[in-house]
């Protein structure tokens, strides 16, 4: 019975022993491959040394190493190709819906005056200058639209007295100080809409923007309170580099709304524009620009043409380091205005001088000059416009009678 035990025993560990065996050798057998690759590397690792060693040229050892360098890169694109795209349209539907919202700012100020002591009533006036709602889209990488609705309201000062006839400051209610469409995907740039023409340094300046309280006369008297913003098409040419220099050109065709320039009358209008800048160095640059208009008007009693000259020149200092610190601006403009009757013509100019010095992060001083010959109409108008601190300045040196633009 033991004997039977015995052999059955045996017979049991000679089949485990016939079943492993197999198993063994095929991991000994990886393993020797392994084993032998990795001599096989050590073996051209030492042989690449060597030829580096003595200053051999390795030219066989670099095509080799390329080939083997391109065959990974051949696997790993065939990998990634046999790998699904991730599904990315959810994404992409989730960033559009941002394209639709609009970039929207709000801005505003409020100016007053006060006088001690006053003859008057009013010693203290205070008004919303200008109140601006800003939209503004990108509605794909190469046009954009661009609406600004503006209340303003006309600074009455305090003690200053009003001549008979006049309501006391008044206001323009909310309108849409600009509206229009810029395309940039064409050499020529496009604007289409109601904007602020490129006429002088002033003009592109909304009027929460300003340094001072009011404008330039002569942007006044000759422009209008709100400056030249009429409806139509702007065209902006490819900018020509010189040098130090950039020179760029504007062509803009509008309908003649102005009642400073065109008296309103609603008719075809030409501007014609050419600014150039100068690097004076890493500190300062130059601008110089120059402005034609020109419009009819035939509907008025005395149909007349009218034609409009400015001239600019600006000059800014700001160094890199203290940009935020130190920054001096000199800016002046004139103006020629000319209508031409059938008996005669009428003749204006005028033009300002304006200094800032910013002489730290918060606080700026400065200074601005008017002069103005409305016409020829026998007035000459002077004004001497003090500025300090941020967006806050005050009149001073006003004549002793009203400013009133004479009619023409």
């Amino acid at each position: 019975m033991h004997g039977k035990r015995i052999a059955v025993c045996l017979a049991l560990a000679l089949a485990l022993t016939a079943t492993a065996a197999p198993r063994l050798s095929a991991q000994q057998a990886k393993v020797d491959s392994l084993e032998a690759r990795i001599r096989d590397l050590e073996a051209r690792l030492d042989s690449l040394l060597a030829v580096l060693g003595g200053g051999a040229a390795a030219d066989s050892a670099a095509r080799t190493a390329a080939a083997e360098l391109e065959a990974l890169r051949v696997a790993a694109r065939a990998a990634a190709a046999e790998q699904e795209a991730p599904d990315t349209a959810q994404e992409s539907r989730t960033r559009n819906l941002n394209i639709l919202n609009p970039e929207i700012s709000v801005t505003g100020d409020l100016v007053g005056t006060y006088t001690a002591p006053a003859e008057h009533d009013d010693r203290f006036s205070a008004v919303p200058r200008e109140f601006e709602l800003s939209l503004q889209s990108a509605l794909d990488p190469y046009s954009f639209t661009k609406i600004f609705l503006a209340f303003e309201e006309e600074l009455e000062i305090a003690g200053y007295p009003e001549e008979e006839g006049e309501a006391g400051h008044g206001h323009s209610g909310v309108h849409i100080e600009e509206g229009y469409f810029y395309y940039i995907g064409l050499p020529v740039g496009i604007k289409i809409g109601r904007f602020r023409q490129e006429i002088g340094l002033y003009n592109r300046w909304h009027t929460h923007a300003l340094l001072e309280v009011d404008r330039p006369l002569p942007t006044v008297g000759l422009l209008g309170d709100d400056g030249l913003v009429q409806t139509g098409l702007s065209f902006t040419l490819p900018a020509l580099v010189t040098g130090p220099g950039t020179h760029i050109a504007t062509l803009e065709i509008t309908r003649s709304e102005n009642e400073a320039v065109f008296e309103a009358v609603k008719e075809i209008a030409f501007l014609g524009n050419v600014r150039t800048f100068w690097d004076l160095g890493p500190s300062a640059y130059l601008q110089l620009g120059a402005t034609g208009v020109y419009g009819e008007n035939g509907q008025a009693d005395e149909p007349f043409d009218a034609r409009l000259l400015a001239l600019d020149l600006a000059l800014r200092w700001r160094p890199p380091r203290r940009a935020m610190y130190q920054d001096f601006n000199l800016k002046a403009e004139w103006y020629f205005a000319q209508r031409d009757f059938a008996p005669g013509e009428l003749t204006g100019n005028g033009g300002y001088l304006q200094a800032n010095y910013r002489f730290n992060r918060r606080w700026i001083v400065g200074f601005r000059a008017d002069y103005l010959d409305h016409y020829g109409a026998g007035s000459e108008l002077y004004q001497l416009v003090r500025a300090q601190r941020d967006l806050v300045a005050e009149r001073v040196g006003l004549p002793q009678a009203p400013v009133q633009l004479p009619e023409t």
